[in-house]
């Protein structure tokens, strides 16, 4: 049986919300030297991959050794080059880093390493005392309801660091056409679990673990429905998973990256419709080619946004690419004015930027809450391809 944590590792949560000033978490260090026993599942003296999973999904690992167990997680999936050496010796003397003094400065650091990033591996070793002070802040900030303001905001969703930005596109298409489809997708049930709508199928998945809710993404005390959504997309990604892939956690199948049209598709049940921006990318297409399909596109978006359907592109693995545009990385696409001829793009890390100089491909776009405005010339020669909504059978 399970030894209890010693009571500083303690740590009481409010049901319905978080404490505004929780109390400073001892070192990662020091709880690491605490849990690696239980941890540590087959006695080897070193955490796989798998025994940090069962660690995450476990309901009874809470607080700083939640904190503790999801910074491993991170850093594991993070770091370029030789992976880190899970064992008792390592974790109990880390690699001496710059001093994160509290959460707000841990989470500056991590949004830092958001905006130079974005999904990609970090190109350092993993930095655990920071890793574990974001990770708590998460956890301690956390507001326990599903849905704890009128209707969940589009403003105040933000991506965590599991690389799922495929299936939090879609989430905030939906968000921002109507906030009500998303109190609708997920409910309560009567034992304590949510059943999650995905398309035509439901999900029923288990309250996020404090693990979970610092790996997944954050809404800014705006409740847990997207913890709860994510939950219920790596269960329904692990439910049609392979045979190769099926020993995979469903944290890891979340966290494989994906399709958003695929997941458009899903979420509303209609077969999505992809537009490739091949063309604006190839010195062999002519400017009369080039000019027909922005045509079309034009003509394209401007039917899609009139019949309130949703809209989502991505980027490739862009070997130049405008400051705060990442690599590899889904958008929402909100809305076009064809005045200004622009698109509205929502970026789930949900950052702000402001470019040093005018907006444009050189400096970037102004980004507020992750929301920038680029012209669609400008857009069709960064992003890969859109995805439409498809329409509903009659």
């Amino acid at each position: 049986m399970r030894t209890l944590l010693t009571s500083t590792l303690l740590f009481t949560f409010a049901s319905t919300g978080y404490t505004a000033d929780p109390p400073k978490p001892p070192p990662f260090a020091e709880v690491v030297a605490k849990s690696f026993n239980y941890w540590d599942l087959d006695k080897n003296g070193k955490l796989s991959p798998e025994e940090i999973n069962w660690a995450i999904i476990d309901p009874s690992v809470k607080g700083p050794e939640a904190a503790a167990i999801a910074a491993l997680r991170r850093g594991l999936k993070s770091a370029k080059g030789e992976p880190p050496k899970l064992t008792a010796d390592e974790l109990a003397s880390p690699k001496p880093e710059k001093v994160v003094s509290n959460e707000k400065n841990a989470a500056s650091a991590e949004k830092k390493a958001i905006a130079k990033n974005g999904d990609s591996p970090s190109p350092d070793q993993p930095k655990w005392q920071s890793l574990y002070m974001s990770s708590y802040q998460r956890i301690t900030r956390a507001n326990r309801e599903l849905f704890a303001g009128d209707k969940p905001s589009l403003d105040k969703l933000r991506q965590g660091r599991l690389g799922d930005c495929y299936c939090l596109a879609p989430l905030g298409a939906v968000c921002f056409r109507n906030p009500d489809d998303v109190v609708k997708m997920i409910t309560p049930t009567k034992d304590g679990k949510y059943s999650v709508k995905i398309g035509k199928e439901t999900m029923v998945v288990t309250p996020p673990t404090d693990a979970e809710i610092a790996l997944s993404g954050s809404t800014n005390g705006d409740g847990i429905w997207v913890n709860v959504y994510e939950k219920a997309i790596g269960e329904w990604r692990h439910k049609r998973a392979p045979s190769k892939d099926r020993d995979a956690a469903a944290i890891d199948l979340l966290g494989k990256g994906g399709s958003t049209g695929s997941i458009l598709s899903v979420l509303t049940g209609t077969r999505s419709e992809r537009f490739s921006l091949s063309a604006f990318k190839s010195e062999t297409v002519s400017s009369d080619k080039r000019e027909s399909k922005l045509k079309e596109l034009r003509t394209l978006l401007e039917i899609t946004f009139a019949d309130h359907r949703l809209v989502t592109t991505g980027t490739g693995d862009l070997k130049s690419k405008p400051p705060n545009i990442n690599g590899k990385h889904a958008y929402a696409v909100l809305s076009f004015d064809k005045k200004s001829d622009k698109l509205t793009l929502w970026n789930p890390h949900g950052q702000t930027f402001r470019p040093k100089g005018p907006d444009g491909m050189e400096n970037g776009y102004s980004t507020m809450k992750g929301r920038f405005q680029i012209p669609v010339a400008e857009f069709v020669r960064i992003f890969n391809a859109l995805s439409f909504e498809g329409t509903a059978k009659k």
